[in-house]
């Protein structure tokens, strides 16, 4: 099990574990796998992608960008998605990220997540605090 920087020959398989678990409870995102590609190929030129491969086949990916706030850099995690409900592959990918952001002095890490996930819990007990001063707002344009 080793974790490397994505390529973009690995994209395509990406999106195809991507798209399968994100379908999903509690997500439930009905989308097209072109819609996940067009997302992964975004994140691929202004981000960073990591996977998690087990004999060559990808089992875990994370998404992630670095944006600067007025505090300083931030990791603002996109996606993260693993093939079995395994705790160990995001673990090992949440280390990952947080171990690049220090070597990159980002004063911290930030992530939307369905309110419904069974992982809320896991990433509580790893540290990570639901956020009581921000809300998530959004607005569908017709």
């Amino acid at each position: 099990m080793r974790i490397r920087k994505a390529t973009k020959k690995d994209l395509k398989e990406i999106g195809l574990l991507m798209k399968i678990k994100f379908n999903e409870p509690p997500f439930n995102e009905k989308t097209s796998i072109s819609a996940v590609l067009k997302s992964l190929n975004f994140y691929y030129k202004i981000g960073k992608i990591f996977i998690v491969e087990i004999e060559n086949k990808i089992v875990g990916v994370i998404v992630f960008k670095i944006e600067q706030f007025w505090e300083g850099p931030v990791i603002i995690i996109e996606d993260l998605a693993v093939l079995e409900k395994s705790k160990d592959l995001v673990k090992m990918l949440i280390n990952y990220v947080e171990s690049y952001g220090k070597k990159k002095s980002v004063k911290h890490i930030e992530f939307l997540t369905n309110k419904k996930s069974p992982a809320v819990k896991f990433y509580e007990k790893y540290g990570y605090k639901i956020n009581k001063n921000r809300i998530y707002m959004n607005k569908k344009l017709k």
